[in-house]
């Protein structure tokens, strides 16, 4: 049933062009030929303003800053807030989120924003049973080695979490990885949170997009139980089954 005229045709040549095919075919218009005329003018002024209106307020929104799209999640405040407390060394990332009650994917897309801005980072395809050389504390995907205690602790952290990426050779398998915050993959992410603790494995890229669209995908919670993880009836770790 079509109660507007504005959702019946995309502009008032295709209302008219349809009512004369309505007519040949026999078929008459209750409002008459006139008023459905008038209403169809009306309808595509209508639609005319919405869209002039909606282009002036995305030209305000970004004339103040504002580059559209989903808000964020953090104030301008929170967001440096976070960044203090993770450039001071003496929070994790994890423990970060959990203060400002986001998830930790949401830490992690604004930690750094001005390095990232103006920069393009690209991670290197590290064979899974490459050998690195490298010491203790450097990043076992792109090599960074921490020049301060501080920046040490924070990448110890960094690396003790679980990134889960698309196998490019095969869709059914995953690939795992270590990030420290120079080679952590952009946007988007989705946060596996175990229901006790909240930690647990970071999916990146088309992974994350099917978690966040559908739900685990087979691979993943195939991962997961092979991990020794609760799938049900919550989201456990193994060591809070």
């Amino acid at each position: 049933m079509i109660t507007r005229l504005d959702r019946l045709g995309r502009s008032m040549l295709h209302l008219i062009t349809l009512g004369a095919d309505l007519r040949e075919r026999g078929i008459g218009l209750a409002e008459g030929r006139a008023m459905f005329g008038m209403l169809s003018v009306l309808a595509e002024f209508q639609r005319e303003l919405i869209v002039a209106n909606t282009r002036d307020g995305l030209a305000a929104a970004r004339a103040r800053g504002r580059k559209g799209g989903r808000p964020s999640k953090l104030s301008q405040d929170q967001i440096e807030l976070a960044q203090h407390l993770y450039d001071a060394g003496d929070h994790t990332v994890a423990q970060i989120a959990g203060m400002l009650k986001v998830p930790r994917t949401t830490v992690y897309g604004h930690l750094d924003q001005r390095a990232r801005n103006g920069t393009t980072r690209r991670i290197p395809e590290v064979p899974e049973t490459a050998a690195i050389a490298r010491t203790s504390r450097s990043c076992p995907t792109c090599g960074h080695e921490p020049t301060t205690r501080a920046e040490a602790s924070h990448q110890r952290a960094d690396l003790a979490v679980i990134w889960l990426h698309p196998d490019p050779q095969c869709s059914e398998s995953l690939i795992c990885r270590s990030h420290c915050r120079h080679c952590e993959p952009d946007q988007p992410a989705f946060d596996i949170a175990c229901a006790v603790c909240g930690d647990g494995p970071i999916l990146a890229g088309a992974l994350a997009e099917s978690a966040a669209a559908e739900g685990l995908s087979e691979p993943v919670q195939r991962w997961l139980i092979a991990a020794g993880w609760a799938t049900t009836p919550t989201l456990r770790r193994p060591d809070h089954k």
